[in-house]
């Protein structure tokens, strides 16, 4: 699958790494395409990846996957404008300290006929590096528009080593934030580390 991701951070960048090695074929979209960090991303990964500027890395692109500050996702999203309609769009950003922390509505808006999901933004990039804990996969919670394009973030959460646990359509966005906080909460202000995830038990 082609997979465009706005961002080569840690977040974006552990993102493309793992998807690389699943076989997927990853653009980054960055301001600068020859950036020191982007170029050893880009040698780490080896061949399946590329950088170009954000228009060309989203061009032909099935999936794009925002990984940016949230600050910057008004500016961004206006900048691409209807190139994001009939994608699957995939927001990992958070708006720490403002509500709501998601960009939702602002993707929505430019591409009316994207499918939209939130996911990727409740975990810190530790844990999509290395999502095992004791044998057993962390949960990666998330919600977004039902059907086709459901399944295929179903796989890519999968292909990250997570497993995804869908709980609703694009307006349940507000629970996954809460995971969110909920995870900065454990994390950081208890002092537990980063390395921590969650996890859905059932009978």
């Amino acid at each position: 699958m082609k997979i465009s991701i706005i961002g080569a951070g840690n977040i974006g960048g552990t993102l493309g790494s793992k998807w690389a090695a699943q076989g997927h074929e990853i653009h980054f979209g960055v301001r600068d395409p020859q950036a020191g960090k982007v170029q050893s991303l880009l040698v780490e990964i080896g061949g399946q990846a590329t950088a170009a500027a954000i228009p060309d890395a989203i061009a032909g692109a099935r999936v794009v996957l925002f990984a940016i500050p949230g600050r910057a996702m008004p500016a961004t999203v206006r900048q691409l404008g209807d190139r994001l309609d009939g994608k699957i769009l995939i927001d990992a950003t958070n708006n720490v300290g403002e509500e709501p922390m998601h960009s939702l509505s602002a993707l929505r808006r430019a591409a009316p006929n994207a499918a939209l999901f939130r996911a990727f933004s409740n975990l810190g990039w530790e844990n999509f590096a290395s999502p095992i804990f004791k044998g057993m996969r962390a949960d990666l919670f998330y919600c977004g528009d039902s059907g086709e394009a459901q399944a295929a973030v179903d796989a890519l959460i999968a292909d990250v080593g997570l497993r995804p646990v869908y709980i609703g359509e694009t307006e349940k966005a507000v629970l996954v934030d809460n995971l969110t906080r909920l995870w900065f909460t454990l994390a950081l202000e208890q002092g537990r580390g980063r390395h921590l995830a969650l996890k859905l038990l059932t009978d």
